[in-house]
């Protein structure tokens, strides 16, 4: 019979230190220790993850914690190298494997808690372990099954005809922005319409956006993320107006954006009328050339003195 595959799996805490983490080795068929792969981080949600729990699992929970970046770089990478080493160490790797096969359970656990504890270095790390067992044809259904992206045959689209797509460029924001993994639908960040094409500079100018060299940006609300996998761009739809969207897709997950405060960014565009630039431009009138209201005024008032002040010189005459 075909030998199957057998992977272990663990999760690990240190009180003291306040650190938590994950670990997944799997050995193939041929005895060989595969792939592993391990993450150490300061969120406790990680030792949620039931040792019991499929291998999967463990290995989207660890991809999905380096992807979004928060997790201990330096202490994760040691862990990685110990679990290197013990991959290119035949006598080590062969007396693991033999645990793991046979169930061993106190021998697998002294000698994986030996390589956590070499990076923590706590007497009182807490180390729990599952090991499973599965065909090659359940490993590789399993993995072919993750990578297909999700379909949805029935999918509406938000957006209702007649409307208008314009690309816009996010606003990062390093310090206090939201990083790009934490978007969901209903935030609003802060944008600027790119002026790629007559369509996107009509609604430029369409919606008062145009400064002297740059472009006004705007509050925009997410209506639709989406991404093909944790290594494919992220596409982010929002609506910037009645009937007006904008679209951009980036690449770079960790990045930061500029999220949207009314108290600094003043109320979110509004749909001008059509035409209304035109107006605007024929209401433009040359300044008014005169005298003013108030100086005929005055000059009225001094000609009626004028009269009165001769006629009582001419009465007194008479």
């Amino acid at each position: 019979m075909e030998e199957s595959i057998f992977i272990l799996k663990g999760r690990f805490k240190s009180n003291s230190l306040g650190l938590y983490g994950l670990l997944l080795l799997i050995f193939n068929r041929n005895h060989d220790l595969e792939s592993y792969n391990a993450v150490v981080s300061t969120y406790s949600n990680l030792y949620d993850l039931e040792p019991h729990a499929g291998w999967e699992k463990f290995e989207e929970t660890i991809l999905d914690v380096k992807w979004k970046g928060s997790y201990n770089s330096s202490m994760t990478a040691a862990l990685m190298d110990n679990f290197k080493a013990i991959a290119s160490d035949e006598k080590l790797k062969s007396q693991l494997y033999e645990y793991i096969t046979n169930y061993d359970y106190d021998n697998t656990e002294v000698t994986i808690y030996d390589s956590v504890n070499r990076i923590l270095h706590d007497k009182n790390l807490i180390l729990e372990i599952g090991i499973q067992e599965i065909t090659t044809e359940e490993f590789i259904e399993t993995k072919e099954k993750r990578a297909k992206p999700t379909q949805t045959t029935t999918e509406k689209s938000p957006i209702e005809d007649g409307s208008v797509i314009l690309p816009i460029e996010p606003i990062l924001s390093p310090v206090k922005g939201k990083p790009l993994y934490e978007l969901k639908v209903g935030d609003k960040i802060i944008a600027r319409l790119i002026p790629n094409s007559d369509r996107a500079n009509y609604f430029i100018d369409l919606l008062n956006l145009r400064l002297e060299g740059s472009i006004k940006p705007i509050p925009c609300e997410i209506i639709d993320i989406k991404s093909g996998g944790k290594n494919a761009p992220i596409e982010i739809l929002t609506i910037i107006g009645p009937g007006i969207y904008g679209k951009c897709t980036e690449t770079e997950k960790q990045v930061k954006l500029r999220m949207y405060d009314p108290l600094v960014d003043g109320p979110q565009v509004t749909k001008p009328q059509p035409g209304k630039i035109t107006q605007r431009k024929n209401e433009e009138k040359p300044p008014h050339v005169g005298m003013p209201k108030s100086t005929y005024l005055l000059i009225a008032l001094f000609v009626i003195i004028l009269i009165i002040f001769l006629l009582l010189l001419y009465i007194s005459f008479t």
